[in-house]
């Protein structure tokens, strides 16, 4: 899991083209975009599993929106 972390944070917080996606305003991303990006990387994470991962982060690293559609870097 702490793979699949670092990836997150790679992207959400530096290098979002390396997966081909551009963060919107606030650092915002929609979580279907970012996990169809991940897939067409060759990155498996589903909804669930990013969704432990957030819970599951000991620095509180990510932020899903109050409607767990989107997703940033805290």
């Amino acid at each position: 899991m702490s793979r699949q972390r670092k990836l997150l944070s790679q992207i959400l917080r530096h290098e979002p083209d390396l997966v081909g996606l551009t963060l919107g305003r606030g650092g915002w991303i929609q979580v279907d975009d970012l996990l169809r990006a991940l897939k067409k990387a060759g990155h498996r994470i589903t909804r669930d599993g990013l969704s432990q991962i957030v819970a599951e982060s000991d620095k509180q690293r990510f932020t899903l929106s109050d409607d767990g559609r989107r997703i940033r870097a805290a």
